[in-house]
């Protein structure tokens, strides 16, 4: 769930079409089709068409968005590398059509927007909770650092895309437990915030799990709160802050 949230918050927003042509925005992945800007192994798509997940009802299901126009399934990072931007019926350069993703609140005009985040990693990268674990701790050690930490729960987060502001992204965890580098123990903490800027974060990810998580909330923007989901799978950072 925290994986989602994160990439929901510093990559998700960052996608949106409408903040690719806006010059008050800081546009982090603008003209950069096709080429990489996450590991290798991670692939990002937006499906609102996907009504549930393992059983889970998902908020960001929708068959028509508030344009008139069909959800669609839409690849925005593939191996690590952008191919798309979610779009309204706003051009965007490098996705010129609408892919079913212009969304609002109420009397809101409708601008592109998140629906059913989803995050997977390729079968090569993904490992089980309790190896992800053990790579965690590895990298404890490596570091000569006292503790990891491992994020289970999260309240969401926010962040921020405008071109006068920091470009930093923040999540609010629910349950965090630091592990001991030594025995492996778990103890929960609190007042714990995880920050960080976009760009730094994606790059310290090496390993997601096998098993997925589930997030459902809402998404306050400029055209209103729509609901939304993020799935993801575990991931190990190898830093943060």
């Amino acid at each position: 769930e925290a994986t989602g949230v994160f990439f929901h918050e510093a990559v998700g927003h960052r996608l949106e079409g409408e903040r690719q042509n806006d010059e008050k925005e800081g546009r982090t992945f603008k003209g950069q089709i096709g080429q990489r800007i996450l590991p290798a192994f991670l692939t990002v798509r937006d499906d609102p068409t996907t009504r549930r997940y393992a059983g889970k009802g998902l908020n960001g299901w929708y068959r028509f968005d508030d344009q008139g126009v069909a959800a669609q399934d839409t690849v925005l990072v593939a191996d690590g590398v952008l191919k798309a931007f979610l779009t309204s019926r706003t051009p965007v350069e490098g996705t010129p059509k609408s892919n079913g993703h212009g969304r609002a609140q109420g009397t809101h005009r409708p601008m592109a927007r998140m629906g059913n985040l989803i995050v997977e990693g390729s079968k090569a990268a993904t490992v089980s909770r309790a190896k992800l674990k053990e790579m965690l701790l590895a990298e404890v050690r490596k570091q000569g650092k006292p503790y990891g930490l491992i994020v289970r729960d999260i309240t969401g987060g926010n962040t921020n895309t405008s071109s006068y502001g920091y470009q930093a992204f923040k999540g609010i965890p629910r349950m965090v437990y630091p592990v001991d580098a030594k025995t492996g123990a778990e103890r929960l903490v609190r007042g714990v915030e995880m920050v960080g800027t976009p760009l730094t974060v994606v790059s310290k990810v090496k390993a997601v799990s096998v098993t997925m998580g589930v997030f459902n909330g809402y998404c306050g923007a400029e055209s209103g709160y729509v609901p939304v989901s993020a799935v993801a799978p575990a991931a190990l950072f190898t830093e943060i802050e």
